[in-house]
């Protein structure tokens, strides 16, 4: 089941930070995940494939500051909640940064209920709230490509979704096919990751049509959605642990 976990901060200490402090809130989420479970936290480190977390940079709600991350395996969320619990302090580049007192605010979504939910929009809306990029052929790749945003959002529902609700990769020719940019306004920004490593991504929002929809009725068109939704948790694109790709959907029924 996956959660999105937000936590607000205080306004005086959250801007002591820099714009994108990923590399340090990855760090943090591995503190905590430590000190409930310090196993699970070597595993999680030193697995292979897709992260089954993100964090996001520290971003504003309301005019709120607040620090965000998502879990893709809610097996991680009892060893992840008891380190939360432990440290109503925590320190990120040096700074102090209090939490709220009543832990941070969940919400969740099981993976059978985001298929209940699907539905057949031709068009998809989406926001790239930090900067989202691709790693292709050894390159960095900042562009919405249709594609490649998909092969991100699907490689990660395959491997942390429940195997009877895994989707066909051949939905990857369907995107191929049928998927098309039909807006944008975008800009690209560069993150630092730290240890001499830069980064460029794009951010801004992006539509998405699919094309010619009836030739693949409505059962595919409902997955392309489906992990359109699932991208508020899972982020897109490389380095969602490290607070690249955070993505919210503009889910507005027509």
């Amino acid at each position: 089941m996956p959660y999105v976990l937000t936590f607000p901060l205080h306004p005086d200490e959250a801007a002591a930070l820099p714009r994108y402090p990923g590399r340090a809130l990855h760090a943090l989420f591995y503190q905590w995940l430590a000190i409930g479970d310090y196993a699970l936290s070597t595993k999680v480190h030193d697995s292979e494939g897709p992260r089954p977390f993100t964090v996001s940079p520290i971003y504003r709600v309301d005019g709120q500051p607040t620090l965000r991350l998502t879990l893709l395996d809610d097996g991680l969320w009892p060893a992840l909640s008891a380190g939360i619990s432990l440290t109503p302090t925590v320190e990120v580049m040096g700074h102090p940064l209090t939490l709220p007192t009543g832990g941070p605010k969940i919400e969740r979504c099981s993976y059978a209920d985001m298929v209940a939910d699907g539905w057949a929009d031709t068009r998809i809306r989406l926001r790239f709230l930090s900067p989202t990029s691709f790693r292709s052929r050894e390159m960095h790749v900042p562009l919405p490509d249709p594609s490649l945003v998909y092969q991100s959002w699907l490689s990660r529902w395959n491997e942390f979704a429940p195997e009877e609700l895994r989707i066909n990769v051949a939905l990857l020719d369907i995107v191929a096919a049928h998927v098309a940019v039909s807006r944008y306004d975008l800009r690209t920004e560069m993150v630092d990751l730290g240890r001499n490593r830069k980064a460029v991504g794009f951010v801004g929002v992006v539509q998405y049509h699919i094309i010619r929809a009836g030739k693949i009725g409505d059962e595919w068109v409902r997955r392309l959605n489906l992990l359109a939704d699932y991208a508020t948790f899972c982020g897109t694109g490389h380095k969602t642990a490290h607070g690249m790709g955070h993505t919210e959907r503009d889910r507005e029924r027509r």
